[in-house]
């Protein structure tokens, strides 16, 4: 714990005069922008659901009251097959095994993150499905454009 604390210090010298300069501009107008941004952040995450439940009715989720992601509920472990799979249809997920301390710890979860416009979850959740069904991947150039979770 103290050579976390020791590094913390160094990081918080070395912090951007820009960057807190405009983070105490937005703070002051955060009455404005903090029920704007809750309002779009719960459309998306509206959007995403719909859509996930229209393609992929099997899978589970908890729908949040606030946060950026849905963790999904596989129902199995397979999140990191998943994950290379999507990549190959043009979608980027994280499995959840990326995010526990253990090796395999919530292999059975996906994470989506609702930040991209709503329109983007349909296609989304079509292409997922199909990662699911093992379907071939259509999107093999890196530098073709996806969605990015």
């Amino acid at each position: 714990m103290t050579e976390l604390a020791r590094v913390r210090i160094t990081a918080d010298l070395a912090g951007s005069v820009l960057d807190q300069l405009v983070a105490v501009a937005l703070m002051d107008r955060l009455d404005v922008i903090l029920p704007r941004r809750i309002a779009q952040l719960r459309r998306r995450r509206d959007a995403l659901a719909t859509a996930l439940a229209r393609h992929l009715p099997q899978w589970r989720w908890e729908t949040p009251p606030g946060g950026l992601c849905l963790w999904i509920d596989l129902g199995r472990p397979a999140a990191s097959v998943l994950a290379a799979r999507g990549t190959r249809h043009g979608v980027r997920v994280e499995g959840g095994a990326r995010f526990g301390v253990d090796p395999g710890t919530h292999e059975h979860r996906l994470r989506i993150p609702y930040t991209l416009p709503e329109d983007a979850y349909e296609t989304a959740a079509e292409r997922l499905a199909a990662a699911l069904d093992g379907a071939p991947g259509r999107f093999t150039d890196p530098a073709l454009p996806d969605w990015v979770a």
